[in-house]
């Protein structure tokens, strides 16, 4: 998605924040589209960095870090109550003059490396589906894996519930963590009875996250809309399942970098299968290619499976995106690719279309 302006961008991420629940982040990015002042907060940002998710997760990892400030008021993640009105944008525009200097540096340095566990609920049934199809257990590698909380899916259990509230589909509720899942429309994905059995697993990440460190489980939870207590729910879950079972990761170096020689360490009688969520608007063009060209030529040894959460423009109106499940073969140098569901990004609702009418 290109603007022409940055007032434009944050009207954008304004619409994006009310379709994703934060009236709170709906009302301070329309603020911030009229304040050239606060978008220059990021112009130290690291390359391919999307600049609200920075202001606005840099803000609530100083509240989070126990300042008092009236601003929280505002912040159901630290206990406030109020609505998003227009005092709200004013506390976070004086915040924000106050702790310039802080902010700057927060932005400068860090990533939006997102890691919503709700999204294994979406892998999970395109790892179930081609494990049953290769009948051989998982070598999995994820492109920006960030802590590496999805590279767990098959430790979580699931609950795929129906419109009604009630579930449709419910798999291994007695683990520690269950993650839920809205499922929209008739279909139902096919899962098997045991969770896809996994040989091998790595994080390919070039700003990866050390959950043993707590100023890094901070910023887990500040990038994560305050409204969405249910996320915070979800992370907490996952991360408590992370210190027992820390995911492995490669540091150093992006997926380019890397993912040639991960391919090549799994081991042979694993399904060799990438994959990657909501992360390629961070990818430059060319390295997206690159990654489709990896994938083509370690296919003409081994066959390769990659699966996608990734945002596409809708049509007709460009202006919205959708994020579709998508499962792709490489084989020989060919891909083929198919839609297996439309999902909310975060995984909160998926509508199943693989066998649907």
């Amino acid at each position: 998605m290109v603007f022409e302006t940055s007032a434009h961008y944050y009207r954008f991420f304004a619409n994006e924040s009310r379709r994703g629940g934060s009236p709170l982040y709906e009302k301070l990015s329309l603020g911030i589209a009229d304040s050239p002042e606060l978008q220059r907060l990021t112009r130290g940002k690291k390359k391919g960095q999307p600049s609200a998710n920075l202001i606005f997760g840099a803000v609530q990892y100083v509240l989070l870090g126990g300042l008092d400030d009236p601003l929280k008021e505002y912040y159901p993640s630290l206990g406030g109550t109020r609505p998003a009105d227009d005092r709200a944008f004013d506390l976070f525009a004086a915040f924000c003059r106050a702790h310039e200097a802080v902010l700057v540096d927060i932005i400068a340095k860090r990533a939006t490396n997102t890691n919503e566990a709700g999204r294994s609920s979406l892998l999970l049934p395109a790892f179930d589906l081609i494990a049953r199809n290769t009948g051989a257990p998982l070598g999995i590698v994820e492109i920006g894996s960030s802590a590496g909380l999805n590279l767990n899916f098959d430790r979580y259990g699931y609950r795929y519930m129906g419109e009604q509230g009630t579930p449709k589909l419910e798999r291994w509720t007695d683990a520690p963590f269950v993650l839920s899942c809205m499922l929209e429309g008739p279909g139902v994905p096919d899962l098997g009875a045991t969770p896809p059995p996994v040989a091998s697993r790595v994080g390919l990440e070039l700003y990866p996250t050390d959950i043993s460190d707590e100023n890094e489980r901070r910023w887990l939870k500040a990038l994560v809309w305050p409204e969405r207590l249910d996320r915070l729910g979800k992370l907490d879950g996952a991360l408590k399942v992370a210190a027992l079972y820390p995911p492995p990761a490669i540091r150093g170096g992006d997926a380019v970098s890397n993912l040639a020689a991960a391919l090549a360490a799994i081991p042979s009688g694993q399904t060799r299968c990438v994959y990657h969520t909501v992360m390629s608007y961070q990818l430059s063009g060319e390295q997206l290619k690159r990654i489709n060209e990896i994938l083509f030529e370690a296919s003409k040894i081994v066959p390769i499976w990659r699966v996608t959460v990734e945002g596409e423009v809708a049509h007709p109106n460009p202006t919205e995106t959708f994020n579709p499940l998508k499962v792709s073969r490489y084989l020989n140098g060919t891909r083929q690719v198919q839609t297996l569901a439309v999902c909310d990004p975060h995984g909160l609702s998926m509508e199943w279309k693989l066998g649907s009418a």
